[in-house]
Order: C-alpha cells, then sequence, then structure tokens
C-alpha cells in the first residue's frame, strides 16, 4: 500500500511537471523577447569574467547569468532554449515544494502546494522567463527544505551523519540563494528571527551552526561586495519604480494566487482579504494555535514582503517578482489552513481554488495587456521591412536597445534617445527638456525618415512625442502592444547629403 501511494504521488507530480511544460511550449516560449529577457541575454553572452563586472555594475549578482552563460554553450544560443533553463528550475520546483510540504504537514498538504504551483499564473508567466526568478524559487525551497528539517527532526537526528548533511545543505543553499538574487537575504533574515523567537525547539549548538554559516556568507559574499563597491556603478542602476502603496502591497499576494488581471479583477480579489482573514481565524479557533512549522512559514512571507514595502520608502525596490521565493510558504500555509476544516468545506475550498486559478491562468494567457506582453519582435521586423538607409531608427528609452537590436536585421542605424553608451561606465542617462533639440539633431543627422519607438516611459516621453509632433510631420503610428508605439516622421525632404553624414550609432555597437 505504500508503494502504491508513493506511485500514485510521484505520478501526479510528474503529471504536473508535463502540465507546465505543455503550457510553456505552447503558450510561453513563442512570445517575443521582453526587455528584461534580452539583457539577460546580452549579459550572459559576454566571457564569464566580463559577466562578472557587467553584474557588478546592475542590481543583481552573477550566479544567474553565468549558468545561462554556459547553458547556452552547451544546449543551444536560442531565445527558446535561454528560456528552457528557466522552465526547467520552474519544473524542479514542483517536487521540492512538495517534499518540503510533507516534511512540514505531511503528504496531502505537499501534493496540494505542488498542485497550487503548478497551475499558479503568476509562476507560470516567470516559469519561461529568461530570468533568475525560477532559480530563486527553488534554491529557497531546497534552504527551506534543511531549515524546516532542522527544526523538526533536529533533535532526532542529531549527532548522525544525517544530521551533518541537513546543515551542510543548509549551509550551500544559503550560499547559493545570496548568489541568485539579493532579497534572499530577506529569507534568511526571516530563519534569524524565527530562530530567535522559538531557539528552544531548535537542537543544542544550533546557534553555533548558524554562526558558522553566517561567517561561510561573509567569506564568499564579502569579495563581491568589495568589487561591487570598487565599480561604484550599482548606485546609477537603481530601477525606475514608484513609491509602493498599501494598494501595491495587498495586490502582491493577489498576484502570487492569481496572477496578473486587470484593475476591475485586481478590485475584486483585494476585497476578498477580509474574508480570508476571517476564514484564518476560524482554522486558528480550532487549532487554538499554528503550528511551529506554520509560524516560521507565516514569518518568511510576512517578514519578507513587508521589509521589502518599508524599504522601498526609502530606495524603491518593491517589485513582486523580486518576491517570488515566498511563493512556495504561501502556497503551503494556503494548503495547511484547507486541512483545518471539515473534509467536505475543505474539498469545496480546494475545488474552488483550483477552478478559479485555471481560469485566471487562461485569462493571462490570452489577454495582451495582463500582463502587456510586449512585442519587440514585430516591432523589430516591421521597421527593419520599411525603413531604408536613409532613415534613423531612434529607441527610447535607450535600455529598449536589447530587445529590439536582437530581432532588427534592417539597414537602417539603430541609436537610443538621449544617446547612450552601454560600454562605458554609468547608468542610462536621463533627458531634460531643453536637450531634446540637440540630441535629436546629434541622432538624426541628414536622415530623411525619423522611425522613433517609444516605450518605457522614464519621465520624459511625453516631452519626445511633443517636440516631434510639433517640429516634424508624422506619417506613422503602429500599436504593437500596449504601451510599445512605432511613429515615423518626416525629417527632411532634401536627398543630396545623405551620403555625407551618418546618424550617429553609438548606442547600437
Amino acid at each position: 500500500m505504500v508503494k502504491y501511494e508513493s506511485v500514485k504521488i510521484y505520478f501526479l507530480l510528474g503529471a504536473m511537471m508535463l502540465f507546465c511544460i505543455g503550457l510553456s511550449i505552447v503558450f510561453f516560449m513563442q512570445q517575443s523577447l521582453r526587455l528584461d529577457e534580452a539583457q539577460s541575454l546580452w549579459q550572459s553572452s559576454r566571457s564569464a569574467g566580463n559577466i562578472i563586472t557587467l553584474v557588478s555594475q546592475d542590481v543583481h549578482v552573477p550566479l544567474y547569468h553565468e549558468m545561462l552563460h554556459f547553458w547556452r554553450l552547451f544546449v543551444g544560443d536560442s531565445v527558446t532554449s535561454a528560456r528552457a533553463m528557466s522552465l526547467f528550475f520552474y519544473v524542479l520546483s514542483i517536487p521540492a515544494i512538495y517534499f518540503l510540504g510533507r516534511q512540514a504537514y505531511g503528504r496531502n498538504v505537499g501534493l496540494f502546494g505542488a498542485l497550487l504551483l503548478s497551475i499558479s499564473p503568476f509562476m507560470n508567466w516567470y516559469g519561461s522567463e529568461i530570468r533568475m526568478y525560477t532559480l530563486l524559487t527553488f534554491v529557497t525551497i531546497l534552504n527551506q527544505y534543511f531549515f524546516v528539517k532542522i527544526l523538526t527532526k533536529g533533535k532526532l537526528l542529531y549527532g548522525t551523519e544525517q544530521y551533518k548533511s541537513l546543515w551542510l545543505g543548509y549551509g550551500v543553499t544559503a550560499v547559493l540563494g545570496v548568489f541568485v538574487h539579493y532579497f534572499f537575504f530577506l529569507s534568511l533574515f526571516s530563519q534569524a528571527l524565527f530562530y530567535f523567537l522559538r531557539s528552544s525547539m531548535f537542537p543544542k549548538k544550533s546557534f553555533h551552526n548558524f554562526i558558522i554559516v553566517v561567517g561561510f556568507l561573509l567569506v564568499f559574499m564579502g569579495p563581491w561586495f568589495a568589487f561591487v563597491l570598487s565599480q561604484g556603478q550599482a548606485v546609477f542602476q537603481t530601477p525606475y519604480l514608484p513609491t509602493p502603496t498599501t494598494v501595491n502591497l495587498f495586490s502582491t499576494f493577489s498576484q502570487f494566487l492569481f496572477g496578473f488581471q486587470n484593475d476591475n479583477l485586481n478590485t475584486v480579489f483585494l476585497s476578498f482579504w477580509p474574508i480570508t482573514i476571517i476564514l484564518g481565524f476560524l482554522a486558528l479557533r480550532r487549532d487554538m494555535r499554528l503550528s511551529p512549522v506554520s509560524e516560521y512559514l507565516l514569518i518568511s512571507v510576512i517578514v519578507s514582503i513587508t521589509t521589502a514595502f518599508f524599504v522601498s520608502f526609502i530606495v524603491p525596490v518593491f517589485v513582486s517578482r523580486y518576491l517570488i521565493f515566498t511563493v512556495p510558504a504561501m502556497f503551503l500555509l494556503l494548503a495547511s489552513l484547507f486541512e483545518s476544516y471539515t473534509p467536505r468545506t475543505a474539498i469545496s475550498f480546494r475545488f474552488g481554488l483550483i477552478a478559479l486559478m485555471l481560469v485566471m491562468l487562461s485569462i493571462e494567457i490570452v489577454n495582451p495587456t495582463t500582463p502587456v506582453k510586449e512585442d519587440y519582435k514585430q516591432a523589430a521586423l516591421f521597421v527593419a521591412e520599411h525603413a531604408t538607409v536613409q532613415d534613423v531608427v531612434v529607441l527610447s528609452a535607450p535600455f529598449t536597445i536589447y530587445p529590439v537590436q536582437y530581432y532588427y536585421t534592417g539597414t537602417a542605424p539603430l541609436v537610443t534617445l538621449p544617446i547612450w553608451d552601454r560600454y562605458s561606465h554609468g547608468g542610462t542617462p536621463s533627458l531634460k527638456l531643453e536637450d531634446i533639440p540637440k540630441e535629436v539633431a546629434q541622432v538624426s543627422g541628414s536622415s530623411q525618415n525619423m522611425w522613433l519607438l517609444l516605450s518605457y516611459d522614464q519621465g520624459y516621453q511625453k516631452n519626445v512625442q511633443t517636440y516631434f509632433d510639433t517640429h516634424y510631420q508624422q506619417l506613422l503610428k503602429k500599436d504593437f502592444s500596449p504601451g510599445l508605439v512605432l511613429y515615423q516622421y518626416k525629417l527632411r525632404y532634401d536627398t543630396t547629403a545623405n551620403s555625407l553624414i551618418k546618424p550617429t550609432t553609438t548606442s547600437a555597437q
């Protein structure tokens, strides 16, 4: 019977993994490169040593980019193969969360947590993105598994080889995690907070072992921080993000469950939070108190998200994808909550949640605006087909050069407004209103037509568009995706100087 149950569970986990793979191949792999993905490709296309330097000048850590570099060397250099690495870690996270949930609560909770992870609109969206988020999720689950097992089984296993292996696994995953994303420190901070609140639950000498892990973190991260500071560029790469509001805070929880939806649906989901809290308190009335593991998982979710929220009032860094590592803990808490109700009520809640998440996943797939499916591919192909050697293609914001250049095969030069050299020190420049005429003259040269692709407003997009509309004749306007708009302007009508002066191409190098 035990063997039969194990086979059944592994079959179900395999089916969940195949579901995510199939969904990715059919719907996500073929989408146009998004901005962040193109930047990952550009960075990982450099040598291993140059990647270290480039990432040190960015707001990330280098492990993912180095892994992607070698993955592309051995697996393939296409967009699909690069996305496959993210998908690989996503599908591995499904059995990983099962084992974490089984260790924390039992098979049923682990299996339902894995199911939620596999049908999550939020996770499926980032499951194929060429970024570090699925790797971060996978490493966090592994790290939490070792932490939870030390908490629940440490006293029983104390002094055995298995006990030593738990600490080794915990230390290795902690070191790997901080090199995947800076936000992993929030997970470690939550663990430290829980330990000091519940240190009596851990085996003896645990504090000594945690100090050793911290020592290894300092040994490995110290040189990295010193190198970042020596570059002196990371401060210029701070994302252009608004200060979050409480709506952003609660929307993050909604996105984790239901993905990116329009404002009307988000309003409905946000209105459910009081009901969810009431249901949680009703469950607590039955159990009287949270289990130690539930306390830890709850702390890991709440502390990580609220810390990022309040820090963002000083340095805006509150982005839901940066907090993706809290999703597995949130799903396991939700799965354990259902276990607190009567079987009939629990089944109703489970099926209702599964159905709702699948509906939201379908909406997220077919809706072009939630989330915005940036179609840089079609924009680049359109310009390549219609622009001539007498034209110039201008991209604003400057960093959109990454996805456009990947697809662009035309003869007209690519430039950015404001002018930006990706290989020089410093972040992307800003653009003042009084500088627009000078910069436009510099990038246009003697071109006859300018193709202006606007996206990712950095605070000056309206000024740029107003300047062109009031100084040049607009010949064409074409929308490729929400916020991604292509304009064609007539700059001049003479043709005698076309072969003498070429526009600057600094940003396209």
